[in-house]
């Protein structure tokens, strides 16, 4: 697996730097992973400002199968805290130092973004759940314990799209893997959607600040501070 590394000027006054370096981000920006998701973004827009939340919502609840309701569960898990420090480590100690670290960091600020945006930011908005729990065609899963508060944005949303974005900025190259990453990104979305854990719009904007944090981190934060990119592992 080859990476692709953010070019740094060491002259940052002169115009040509300036250029290449506005070149780079395009032209990350034109990569199939980053279409593919304007293009989901676009039609994710069109069904929010077509159908209410809630009606939406319980459309999404009775597309239920057993199979469903049994892989789901763990499919979330793939946007958990816990498996974005997992992979770090596994980069860090196995695959690339650098970008080792840089998956955490970029977990952490997105992921303390994501929170202030549900306690401090929109602490009354309600996860479907607490909307649908009462209602006569709400499916439930057995044994699934469903949270009612803070559900602005998907922190799981965040952290899948977060993590994907940074990995498709880093592969160089690879058309197939960049569409894996954002498939990846996408169904741990949906998983939240289907188990009723967050409305559309709570998975939209979640992923739309972790893809930006991971942007804004890989561009912006300073190289100098990650030079080694060997594991620990592999020396």
């Amino acid at each position: 697996m080859r990476f692709c590394l953010p070019t740094s000027s060491n002259h940052p006054g002169k115009i040509h730097d300036h250029a290449f370096s506005y070149f780079c981000r395009v032209k990350a920006l034109k990569n199939s992973y980053f279409i593919a998701y304007l293009l989901l973004l676009l039609g994710c827009s069109a069904l929010l400002l077509s159908t209410q939340k809630l009606d939406l919502q319980l459309q999404i609840n009775q597309i239920y199968t057993p199979w469903l309701d049994y892989i789901m569960p763990f499919l979330t898990f793939l946007g958990d805290g816990l498996f974005a420090i997992i992979l770090s480590l596994f980069f860090v100690l196995w695959i690339n130092r650098k970008w080792g670290w840089m998956l955490l960091l970029t977990y952490g600020v997105s992921s303390l973004l994501a929170q202030i945006g549900k306690h401090l930011l929109f602490p009354k908005a309600m996860r479907p759940y607490f909307y649908l729990k009462t209602n006569s065609s709400f499916h439930e899963i057995p044994g699934f314990i469903y949270h009612e508060f803070h559900s602005f944005p998907s922190g799981h949303s965040t952290t899948a799209f977060a993590l994907a974005t940074l990995l498709s900025l880093c592969i160089k190259t690879h058309r197939i893997q960049h569409l894996a990453l954002l498939l990846g990104a996408c169904l741990v979305a949906f998983s939240r959607l289907y188990l009723s854990q967050h409305f559309l719009v709570d998975v939209v904007f979640g992923s739309l600040l972790g893809t930006l944090c991971s942007l804004f981190l890989f561009y912006y934060f300073p190289s100098r501070w990650l030079t080694i990119e060997t594991p620990y592992l592999r020396r």
